[in-house]
């Protein structure tokens, strides 16, 4: 990825951070970092292309911040990328509606790529700690689903982040213990 494309990316990031994604347009971009349209669109497709970009680039951040706390277990580890989602949901909201919601995800989800750190490395972690009975996949979407609503609250005001209730919920779906 060249400089220009990183200087695209991170204009986008610096926009998601403090304004919806959704009143985000390739013109707007342009005028913010003092390009042409057309010269984003050398670099990018279309803005599905650059949100799916910055979601990859996203991702591979919090993979990294995941190594930091490679010896721990399994459990813990889901535990701890639920706590981080749930404080970043609350410090920086609109930019986890885009890590979570963004519409050029519907791609990957549907396909399952591997072009998501993040997503690799939180399905070894189901495998570690899936007791059986469903599959890994199904496991995921039980965990992510609950990451993802509990984070969606937060977002939206209705609660407060309560790192207890967080634990007891994954501790129940985890069932307490690891394989």
């Amino acid at each position: 990825m060249d400089n220009t494309q990183n200087k695209i990316i991170q204009a986008t990031i610096e926009w998601i951070e403090t304004d919806d994604y959704k009143n985000l347009s390739m013109r707007k971009l342009a005028a913010k970092i003092g390009m042409t349209t057309g010269a984003i669109y050398k670099y990018f497709q279309d803005k599905d292309e650059l949100f799916y970009q910055v979601s990859v680039k996203l991702s591979r951040g919090f993979a990294e911040q995941l190594i930091a706390i490679s010896k721990s277990l399994a459990k813990d580890k889901l535990l701890s990328i639920a706590g981080k989602f749930c404080q970043l949901s609350q410090q920086q909201s609109k930019l986890v509606d885009f890590l979570f919601f963004n519409p050029s995800l519907n791609n990957f989800y549907q396909n399952n790529n591997r072009d998501f750190e993040l997503y690799d490395q939180v399905i070894e972690l189901v495998h570690q700690v899936n007791q059986g009975g469903i599959t890994d996949q199904q496991f995921f979407t039980q965990i992510w689903s609950f990451i993802q609503g509990y984070c969606l609250l937060i977002i939206n005001g209705i609660i407060n982040y309560d790192p207890a209730l967080v634990e007891r919920t994954l501790n129940e779906m985890i069932g307490g213990s690891e394989k």
